[in-house]
């Protein structure tokens, strides 16, 4: 188990880790990039990194150097690559994380007005994009009584951030005569679809899986080990386990917005685990740290497995036929689910799909015949007797 505990110690304080994680990042942002406005969300992946690295500083959540959990956060932000098409929702958990940012800010203040009048303006800019941020909002006002923030000047503070932004959208919908721009995010409020699993691809609901058991660990753990924590931090953890819970909550009840959840999910989850991983050494963390460092790979794998599954469907006939070479090489491939998606759901011709498979496939076993072509038999008996 020493092993195990030396692992988990080098990749929670060690240097290489955070640079590791940005190269991973930007190396699967390359290879399935393919629209201008990726940039954008790169660079709010970037923004929400170094504010997790600030937040960490300004209020010790974790009471030691690491990087651990800003890592976690990049990996998982990049490996659920169905998170990477671009949507203006895409700022909501950076404003969510400003706003929460600003609300420790308030914790014991003799003057917490102002913090609370930013972070309640952040979660009313937020809430023009994504309508049910709101719901968060009885949430940070009960973290303003545990923070010792909540007083009636405090409480004014917040409902005027909060209105200040639908202030400002009202003024620019009114003179531009766009009314129905500025009812649209308070109809989306009050407006419930019926629940519905039905749209969540296997992509997603696997990747959230990974990521649930990862932060529910997490979470139950530190109610174990929270005493080791000044008071302080342990009202913040606490009040992002809350938000956890929350989040959780909307998913379950509202599906449809299930991508902007989870992005914000794994800005808390990624804190949690980052804590758990940086301050507990024992025998369970070290095997936990190992399954969860497997996990991620494995849905690394998974989500480019099906990103290039997907891509082969989209070009069609050539899709087919790249995708029945490749599984009539060396490399394990099924074209048989390419040929299904295509004949089925896209409705291609099935005679020239069962021939554009044909070519492929027996292309693909050719590269094979080559490939022993190329050998000969004292190499075989030279490495392989």
């Amino acid at each position: 188990m020493a092993g195990y505990d030396k692992f988990q110690t080098d990749m929670a304080k060690g240097r290489f880790t955070f640079p590791v994680a940005i190269l991973i990042c930007l190396l699967l942002r390359i290879i399935t990039g393919n629209e201008w406005q990726d940039v954008i969300n790169l660079l709010v992946c970037a923004l929400t990194a170094y504010l997790l690295i600030e937040i960490n500083t300004a209020f010790t959540l974790i009471r030691t150097r690491s990087t651990l959990h800003v890592s976690f956060y990049i990996f998982l932000s990049t490996t659920c690559l169905f998170l990477h098409s671009f949507q203006y929702a895409v700022f909501v958990p950076l404003a969510f994380l400003i706003a929460t940012s600003q609300l420790f800010s308030s914790y014991e203040s003799p003057y917490p007005a102002g913090s609370i009048f930013h972070a309640f303006f952040f979660i009313g800019l937020g809430s023009l994009l994504f309508p049910q941020l709101l719901y968060f909002v009885p949430l940070f006002y009960l973290g303003m009584i545990s923070f010792r923030s909540l007083s009636l000047k405090s409480f004014f503070a917040g409902l005027t951030g909060l209105c200040m932004p639908y202030w400002l959208f009202f003024g620019y919908a009114f003179y531009y005569d766009k009314m129905n721009l500025f009812y649209h995010p308070l109809q989306e409020l009050i407006h419930f679809q019926p629940i519905s699993y039905g749209t969540l691809g296997m992509d997603r609901i696997i990747s959230c899986g990974i990521i649930t058991l990862i932060s529910l660990v997490s979470s139950v753990h530190y109610f174990h080990v929270s005493y080791l924590d000044k008071v302080r931090t342990r009202i913040f953890l606490s009040f992002l386990i809350t938000v956890e819970a929350w989040i959780y909550l909307l998913g379950i009840l509202q599906p449809q917005h299930f991508d902007i959840l989870l992005q914000m999910q794994i800005i808390v989850g990624s804190i949690l685990t980052g804590h758990l991983f940086t301050l507990t050494h024992n025998r369970f963390t070290g095997i936990f740290f190992i399954t969860t460092f497997v996990l991620l790979i494995v849905l690394t794998i998974y989500n480019l497995w099906m990103q290039f599954f997907q891509f082969l469907i989209d070009w069609g006939y050539w899709g087919l036929f790249l995708g029945s070479f490749i599984a009539g090489s060396v490399l394990p491939f099924s074209s048989e689910a390419v040929l299904a998606a295509c004949v089925g759901p896209l409705g291609l011709d099935p005679v020239i799909s069962i021939a554009a498979a044909t070519a492929g496939n027996v292309a693909g076993g050719m590269t094979c015949y080559w490939m022993g072509h190329l050998g000969n038999m004292e190499w075989i008996e030279k490495y392989f007797m």
